[in-house]
């Protein structure tokens, strides 16, 4: 079957631009367009849709309402925000919902791109109960601390992001949420960004305390696995990190491996979050069998933490390398040319 797609914008002229810059894609594609949200939501009780692309402002139901609305029919599908202009106040109201944003005009080359990776990105994660999971999750727990020393931070005056930035760079989960926002069409950058010391200083104090307590507010209404060590998780991650930007050499690739590292087991902050008691006794199983969590994980839930991760973190549209190291950050899963996955591996290794 083809992949399903949804574009909804209430301005019938850019509705019509889509159809015309698309349209060599309905060889591949089965795509419909629309004017209002709640057409899209109709469609979608009715049937699959692979894609929702929705405009930001829209009068009635606007685009955070049609991914909120999606989120809550069919948590799988990616749900990617398209607007001309948005302030603050309304990346923040869109963050827990949308997976990418694209600002407009959008050509139709970053369009397919998006898509398609998206696509690919589902790929990787074939069990339809853990991709729902993963897509009903607005953010992931930060570690204990982290929003109130950026606080903290920001209120020094011998401070600076810089300073601020050596935080983020301890908490997995704040950093993917970073690079996320960061990577969004919103800031226009020419190239990914793989560094989270970079993508703190171009999104600013205000937006980084604005995203941590959000995150934080999360993280006190989610109770993790008993059992999972939240500071032995952080302790490794950034050990990892650490290791893999000394072994990758010279800019970029040290960024890349950095956060690579810095993310590479996020599937289990995820698992332990949002399928706690399940995942509680996937630790107990892998503790007493003396199995490789990663193999116990599949034989129990079907999916190893890293194939979660990068699923999480394919979605956001965090860059694809890093996407794919982190898929293939254990022994016996590289391709011909994972040099990152590599990289972490030995990392890894070294640090566990």
């Amino acid at each position: 079957m083809k992949p399903r797609i949804a574009f909804v914008d209430d301005e019938p002229s850019v509705v019509q631009g889509l159809r015309n810059i698309l349209r060599r894609q309905r060889k591949v594609w089965d795509m419909g367009f629309f004017t209002r949200g709640e057409q899209v939501i109709e469609v979608l009780a009715k049937g699959r849709l692979d894609v929702v692309v929705s405009d930001m402002k829209m009068p009635g139901m606007d685009g955070v309402a049609v991914l909120t609305k999606v989120r809550e029919l069919s948590p799988d599908t990616a749900r990617i925000m398209l607007s001309g202009h948005a302030d603050q106040a309304e990346i923040e109201r869109a963050l827990p919902v949308a997976h990418q944003f694209l600002s407009k005009p959008c050509s139709a080359e970053t369009i397919k791109e998006v898509v398609a990776r998206a696509f690919q990105v589902q790929e990787m994660l074939r069990d339809e109960g853990l991709r729902a999971l993963v897509g009903r999750l607005e953010r992931l727990p930060i570690l204990p601390g982290t929003y109130r020393e950026l606080d903290r931070l920001s209120r020094d005056p011998d401070a600076g992001i810089m300073d601020m930035a050596e935080v983020v760079e301890q908490d997995p989960g704040i950093s993917a949420k970073v690079l996320q926002l960061v990577n969004s069409s919103f800031f226009g950058l020419a190239q990914r960004q793989t560094s989270v010391r970079k993508a703190v200083g171009y999104l600013g104090a205000e937006r980084l305390k604005a995203l941590a307590l959000s995150a934080e507010m999360a993280a006190r209404s989610n109770r993790l696995a008993p059992s999972f060590d939240l500071e032995a998780y952080q302790e490794h991650s950034i050990l990892t990190a650490r290791l893999a930007r000394c072994m990758a050499g010279p800019e970029p690739m040290a960024s890349r491996a950095f956060s690579a590292g810095l993310m590479h087991d996020i599937g289990r902050l995820v698992l332990a979050g949002c399928h706690a008691a399940r995942y509680e006794q996937v630790l107990s199983q892998a503790r007493n069998s003396g199995r490789a969590l990663q193999r116990q994980e599949r034989k129990s839930l079907g999916a190893s933490h890293a194939q979660v991760g990068a699923y999480l973190l394919g979605m956001w549209g965090l860059p694809h390398e890093v996407v794919d190291a982190v898929a293939r950050h254990h022994a016996g899963e590289l391709g011909e040319a994972d040099e990152l996955a590599a990289i972490l591996q030995v990392a890894e290794g070294v640090g566990a």
